[in-house]
């Protein structure tokens, strides 16, 4: 067997594997000869299948060949030079996965096609619903598999060759995308490419993102301050709630100045001895509980008697609670809207200083009960009733919280028709003067602006039940069904 004859008997090689030029003819041959009688040699050993696996190069026969050693005994060395010989393997299967998001969604439209560019607004959100993720995330990996294919595509080409990880991948687009999208952008970004690409595999995450932005400070010297008014423009404060339980993560992007004054003043307002406890001694807090209270205590206020400590902030409480776990008789956990599950005893402890809201579910559905109206634009107590009933947008994925969404009619509302209607707040309204679909809980679910644009504008059909459970239909005629959110103490959601 020659090597060409070689390399032809692997389909899967589109072109000659990177590793060709780097190996002797002969070494290449002989182990294409190995691969090719495999099945006839019998079993490998695990120190043939490694060799084979690293001259194999990334792709498919080395994941077989890979994926054929598990359960077998390997000392703690291959052990190892396996996990070292998935790398590749793991960048080769991202790249080929983004080939095949663009074999799905094509390249970017022209601007000027108007037709095309709205087709192309709503493409993340075929990919959304097959993949359960947020629509938001769909796009980005649109747009990262198309700027790997274009104008970074010389880095494209090394993540689906398997030579360079996607995280390192990831530095490269995220830092360089920086200049511009613009002709002089673009070049800039790919002369920093160019000179940083060779090398970029044996740096560190840290220094390559140092030797990125060095790049980019030589192409563009005003880059650091552009980048620096940029991001101020960025500054923001949110919320995680998927962390550990019993606490939210707070975070903040800040400008740096203000950053190190805010933390200056945190610490000082820890250092401060409570006047509730013998001094800083008798704190008991350690500094992180310290830095914590001072940050609540400098936004919420603080406790007549102690102004270290933060006040107990008044609130509305919109817990669903057991009436027998509220009455201390079990101790089911109940569930803090805007959180999550709580324990059984700090409900009970809310509950004892709190407003109440009442929420009444339905105990066979988990749905909130009913309420309908033909007005167009929803009422107040509709509106709050639909945020509370969906809780997210209600296409397949998405997690956009319903508060922030639009009010959608599943089945267009008829507004001439509403014109001609003489009472159109009023319960008994004729039904008849409204053939298109009516302002009411059974026709209205919360849906965020660029979702509501894809059913408007895009081909995206959807059928909405008296209970607010949407069937939708994608226009490659996928079927996805959502629902609203379930109040049982016992669901998954």
């Amino acid at each position: 067997m020659d090597l060409q004859t070689g390399i032809d008997a692997h389909p899967e090689w589109v072109d000659a594997p990177w590793w060709v030029d780097a190996v002797e003819e002969s070494d290449v041959v002989e182990c294409l000869e190995l691969l090719a009688a495999a099945d006839d040699l019998g079993p490998m050993t695990v120190p043939e299948t490694l060799l084979a696996a690293s001259l194999a190069g990334p792709g498919p026969e080395a994941i077989r060949l890979l994926t054929s050693l598990r359960g077998q005994v390997l000392t703690d060395e291959q052990k190892l030079t396996v996990l070292e010989l998935w790398q590749p393997q793991l960048a080769w299967l991202t790249g080929a996965e983004q080939t095949s998001i663009i074999d799905l969604v094509g390249p970017e439209p022209d601007r000027a096609d108007q037709k095309a560019c709205l087709a192309d607004e709503f493409a993340p959100h075929e990919l959304a619903a097959a993949l359960h993720v947020t629509p938001r995330h769909a796009s980005a990996r649109i747009t990262a598999a198309r700027l790997l294919h274009s104008s970074l595509k010389a880095t494209g080409d090394r993540l689906r060759a398997g030579t360079l990880d996607p995280y390192r991948v990831w530095l490269i687009t995220d830092t360089l995308t920086s200049l511009g999208s613009d002709p002089a952008g673009v070049a800039a970004a790919q002369q920093v490419e160019a000179d940083v690409l060779g090398r970029a595999a044996s740096m560190t995450g840290g220094q390559l993102r140092k030797a990125l932005r060095k790049g980019c400070r030589q192409t563009d010297p005003d880059w650091g301050a552009k980048m620096f008014a940029k991001a101020r423009k960025t500054r923001r404060v949110g919320f995680d709630f998927r962390g550990q339980d019993g606490l939210v993560t707070l975070y903040a992007a800040l400008p740096p100045v203000e950053a190190l004054a805010v933390k200056d003043r945190l610490e000082q307002l820890a250092a401060a001895p409570s006047p509730t406890t013998n001094g800083a001694d008798g704190d008991l807090r350690c500094h992180d509980e310290r830095m914590a209270d001072a940050l609540t205590t400098a936004v919420l206020g603080a406790q007549p008697e102690d102004p270290t400590t933060p006040a107990a902030p008044g609130i509305v409480l919109q817990v669903l609670v057991p009436l027998p776990t509220l009455l201390g008789l079990r101790e089911d956990t109940a569930e803090l809207i805007g959180y999550g599950d709580i324990p059984a005893g700090m409900a009970r402890e809310m509950a004892g200083d709190a407003a109440w809201q009442l929420w009444i579910h339905d105990e066979v559905t988990g749905h909130l009960l009913d309420q309908g109206k033909h007005i167009y634009r929803p009422n107040t107590r509709l509106g709050r009733y639909l945020t509370a009933r969906d809780r997210h947008c209600m296409f397949p994925g998405c997690s956009h919280a319903a508060g922030k969404c639009d009010k959608d009619h599943a089945e267009p509302f008829d507004h001439q028709s509403a014109r001609d209607c003489p009472a159109p707040d009023a319960e008994t309204c004729d039904p008849d003067l409204h053939p298109g679909g009516s302002t009411s809980a059974a026709n209205l679910g919360c849906l965020c602006r660029r979702t509501h644009r894809a059913k408007t504008f895009g081909d995206y059909q959807v059928r909405q039940d008296a209970d607010g459970t949407r069937h939708w239909t994608t226009p490659l005629g996928r079927t996805y069904t959502t629902k609203p959110w379930d109040y049982r103490p016992d669901s998954e959601r």
